[in-house]
């Protein structure tokens, strides 16, 4: 069965009656309207819908097909996407969300989704969500009603997500490209390196100042590349052991810590379920800060967990005197800077504003406090799962 309701006349004429698609005029309106696949296989369910838009007086197109096979044999026959597509979640054949491909997130799929389901589940809906629908409609009268307003708001999210995608797929573009040039900077400043002893005294200061801000834009560079891959596809989450995970960590920043002389202590961890590339990066950036910013011989950073109600709240301590002095610097710090130039890097606002970024994918929080003359501490949260 595949139906199309026409709904709303640009002229004003017929309006509120629907009829079937049969000819070429008819082709040429729908150029006016937005088109939506509706895969539904109550028929009854499928009349209150279109009337729902009808109602309304927009400009639909409804097109209904009865379950999956239908819906992808009416999508591959097609030039372009539909603007919405309306799936009931129980269908003879799958459920809506199989439309989706395995999608993770709304802009991986090439068209806005709607699930609508007769039984109200708050695990169904946030399941919808994870898995590329933009919305969890049930099939009551009150929703129903709303439905071509939430239409339209599913639209318009889908456009600005798919915007903000291709934004991003050329930004990594460009990131890459920086990433090349840069690895090449570095291999230039290696080479001209061999060259050192036909330098006079001027000339090797002037290559140790080129070789130092080499390696600070080399790390600039390494961060920004995270900081922009951080607003991507988070993985699948997984039970992680944070203090398995710390002792990874401290084996990578090995180099590091030895360099400065410096230690990791930490309390017993917990055992959470996180995306764990991200809590990854998230620890070794406040590390890497508490051991880069301690003005000691030797910088020690500690980190404590306690286990609240609905949440866990960690604090990442190092000694040496803090770097934050007044509350106007503290509303800053978790905001990357406008200007970013090699020789700023040592600041903390690049690192805490990936953190931050980091949290608000994970759902928890960060902040800072005043430290006194001998130790500055920042906090965050992580909800339980």
């Amino acid at each position: 069965m595949n139906v199309a309701y026409l709904i709303g006349d640009p002229r004003g004429k017929n309006s509120g009656k629907r009829g079937v698609v049969t000819d070429a005029k008819d082709a040429e309106k729908r150029v006016t309207r937005k088109t939506i696949l509706l895969v539904e296989d109550d028929d009854s369910h499928a009349e209150l819908i279109s009337r729902a838009f009808e109602d309304v007086g927009s400009l639909w197109e409804v097109q209904h097909v009865l379950d999956l096979d239908a819906a992808f044999a009416w999508l591959e026959k097609r030039s372009d996407s539909p603007a919405l597509v309306i799936a009931d979640y129980l269908l003879p054949d799958g459920t809506g969300l199989d439309l989706t491909r395995g999608a993770m997130s709304p802009e991986e799929v090439s068209f806005p989704l709607i699930i609508i389901t007769g039984v109200g589940s708050e695990q169904l809906a946030v399941h919808a969500i994870k898995s590329g629908a933009l919305d969890y409609v049930v099939k009551n009268p009150e929703e129903l009603r709303e439905l071509p307003w939430r239409a339209e708001r599913a639209i318009r999210e889908w456009k600005i997500l798919t915007r903000r995608k291709r934004l991003e797929d050329e930004l990594e573009i460009y990131m890459r490209e920086l990433e090349r040039v840069t690895q090449e900077l570095g291999d230039s400043v290696l080479l001209l390196g061999t060259y050192a002893e036909r330098f006079d005294e001027v000339g090797r200061e002037y290559l140790v100042s080129i070789q130092k801000a080499t390696e600070r834009t080399v790390t600039l560079t390494e961060d920004l590349l995270m900081l922009t891959r951080v607003g991507r596809r988070f993985h699948e989450l997984e039970t992680v052991d944070l203090n398995e995970l710390l002792e990874e960590i401290v084996g990578d920043l090995g180099a590091l810590i030895e360099v400065r002389g410096g230690e990791i202590l930490a309390g017993a961890l917990p055992v959470i379920s996180t995306q764990r590339v991200w809590i990854k990066e998230l620890f070794i950036n406040l590390i890497e800060n508490g051991l880069k910013l301690s003005l000691t011989a030797r910088p020690r950073v500690t980190i404590e967990t306690q286990e609240l109600a609905g949440d866990y709240l960690f604090s990442v301590l190092s000694n040496g005197s803090s770097s934050v002095k007044d509350e106007k610097d503290l509303s800053g710090m978790f905001t990357a800077p406008k200007h970013l130039f090699p020789y700023d890097y040592e600041g903390t606002n690049l690192r805490l504003s990936l953190c931050k970024k980091i949290l608000d994918k994970l759902g928890g929080k960060i902040w800072t406090e005043n430290g006194d003359e001998v130790s500055s501490a920042v906090y965050f949260s992580l909800p339980k799962k």
